[in-house]
């Protein structure tokens, strides 16, 4: 292990702990087994409510026809409308499904569905409820309460006696694991040196794409959905084990003047690091009179460039510094690109989710489909992580964006043909282009907003992907009525609309990172290169939270 030299002068955290070392590793290979579980859980409805064959077992109604069925046959209409009480499920591939077990057909049949509507009403929830929470009280008890109830709504949906106790543990569940997702990743852009924070933005999400390759390996091994939920939940339980090794945010720490526990966070970081103690407590001193100096130095300058606000008090002071969206959305720049990324989050998610899903609507193995769809994202997050490097984040968007729209177009000439892979690989070209996007846009959102309301402004945009996935596992039903072309349609046109969207984003790439809410409001300025002139001059690392008020 590298040791860092000894300063005398220290700027930022990373000038005492390193770029990256063990303490760094072990915060993003546990966001990863974060995000493994989150697709677990997000990606399952596939396998537990597929589109099975079943027919009516009623002698009264059976004697006329004995065709058996399926959701997509006219049959079934037949069966439902004089009321078929029993029915008999195809098991040849699934030994158990929701759909079976609760006999979830006819006017049930929507329950399906909407099992995965409310788990992705439940990430909303979560995105909102947990963002507050995290920014408020800290990311490390957040951390603590959403994985226990995490690991508890897993159990429950799996021990389900019933299907409306089920949809209440997938809301929860959504919840839940929604906010230890975005606690984590904002602990990774938090804790990992500036020049890595895009890279392992992207790296973590990874561990998503592992999760989505495993799972149809798993539920082919096990095709009761029972087994299937408590194979990927009891696992979770090695996290509140490895929760006691998970530090709270040094960034978190100094937004809130918590300069105790930032010793001992950063003290455990040099000693996992394997970096020399013996200066410490001159380097720390030095790291405080430096932060406290540098807000200090930016509150005077704001003072004396408000001409009317010679007599500003400790509340007006307090009120700028609030980590709430209506504090965001008081900021015009700050407030288009948020109205933008909604709109971005949602086309993100509901394309995204709205391909993964239904996956098998496009013909062949679902679980060969299913496989190859995960297999795909693995070169989807690699070549960002290279592009950030010479590409902006807007340019990326957009054309991302630009390319799954005409990757959806072009799916539709091949419907009329018999053979099933030109649509198949055109669809999975096209989900390449979306996952990319999706990687981007989560490294763009934590590099827009400022420190003080990050996890605000990163979860009101996970609500608007929210409704997209919302919407997304209906597609099968809208595919039902209207065909997969109209459905291709909605995609391309909503992917090319976001790609023109996506213009108007302020560029971030290059730029440092904004602690209050008038750093930000500069950031956001389309002429970037005179953002980058304001910052320079204005910079000031890691802007107090609260200035006259050490209590949170």
């Amino acid at each position: 292990m590298k040791s860092a030299p000894i300063k005398t002068s220290v700027q930022q955290v990373s000038d005492i702990i390193g770029d990256w070392g063990l303490w760094q590793l072990n915060i993003v290979v546990f966001s990863i087994s974060i995000q493994l579980f989150l697709a677990f859980h997000t990606l399952a409805v596939s396998f537990y409510a597929p589109t099975i064959d079943y027919k009516c077992t009623d002698n009264d109604i059976t004697s006329t026809t004995t065709t058996t069925t399926s959701a997509n046959n006219e049959t079934n209409d037949y069966y439902c409308l004089n009321g078929c009480k029993n029915w008999t499920f195809d098991r040849s591939v699934f030994k158990s499904t929701i759909i079976d077990e609760w006999q979830l057909v006819c006017d049930r049949q929507g329950l399906a569905s909407l099992s995965q509507s409310l788990f992705m009403l439940g990430f909303a929830l979560g995105a909102v409820i947990f963002s507050y929470l995290s920014d408020r009280f800290g990311r490390l008890p957040i951390l603590w309460i959403t994985v226990i109830l995490e690991i508890l709504a897993g159990l429950s949906s799996g021990l389900a006696m019933n299907v409306t106790q089920f949809n209440i543990s997938r809301v929860i569940l959504g919840m839940v694991s929604n906010g230890n997702y975005l606690t984590t990743f904002m602990m990774v852009n938090e804790c990992v040196a500036p020049k890595y924070r895009s890279t392992f933005s992207v790296c973590i999400q990874m561990g998503w794409t592992a999760g989505y390759c495993l799972l149809p390996g798993i539920a082919y091994l096990l095709p009761d959905f029972r087994q299937l939920i408590l194979a990927t939940t009891i696992p979770q339980i090695v996290w509140l084990v490895w929760l006691y090794w998970i530090p709270e945010s040094p960034r978190w720490l100094i937004a809130h003047q918590k300069w105790d526990r930032l010793e001992l966070v950063v003290k455990q970081a040099v000693h996992m690091n394997s970096l020399p103690i013996n200066d410490f407590d001159n380097q720390f001193e030095s790291l405080k009179k430096s932060i406290v100096n540098n807000n200090e130095e930016c509150v005077n300058k704001q003072l004396l460039t408000n001409d009317n606000n010679n007599n500003i008090n400790t509340n007006n002071n307090n009120n700028k510094t609030k980590s709430s969206l209506w504090s965001v959305m008081q900021s015009p720049n700050l407030r288009r690109t948020t109205l933008i990324m909604y709109f971005t989050w949602f086309v993100n998610s509901f394309v995204y989710f709205g391909i993964s899903l239904n996956i098998g609507d496009l013909g062949g193995n679902l679980f060969i489909n299913f496989l190859v769809a995960g297999l795909i994202e693995f070169p989807s997050f690699i070549f960002p992580i290279v592009a950030f490097k010479y590409i902006g984040r807007r340019p990326l968007i957009g054309g991302y964006m630009l390319l799954n729209g005409l990757s959806c177009f072009a799916v539709i000439p091949c419907l009329a043909m018999t053979a099933i892979w030109p649509r198949v690989t055109i669809a999975m070209i096209g989900k390449s282009f979306i996952t990319s996007s999706f990687s981007v846009i989560y490294v763009y959102a934590a590099e827009v907003y400022p420190t003080v309301v990050r996890q605000v402004g990163v979860g009101s945009c996970s609500v608007a992907a929210r409704v997209g996935s919302m919407l997304a596992p209906f597609v099968k039903d809208l595919n039902i009525y209207t065909g997969m072309s109209v459905v291709l349609s909605i995609y391309g046109s909503l992917s090319i609309a976001d790609a023109v969207a996506a213009y108007f984003l302020p560029e971030t790439r290059g730029q440092p990172i904004a602690d209050t809410i008038d750093e930000a409001e500069q950031l956001n300025r389309r002429h970037n290169s005179k953002v980058a002139k304001i910052n320079d001059k204005n910079k000031c690392d890691y802007k107090l939270h609260v200035i006259t008020d050490n209590k949170v």
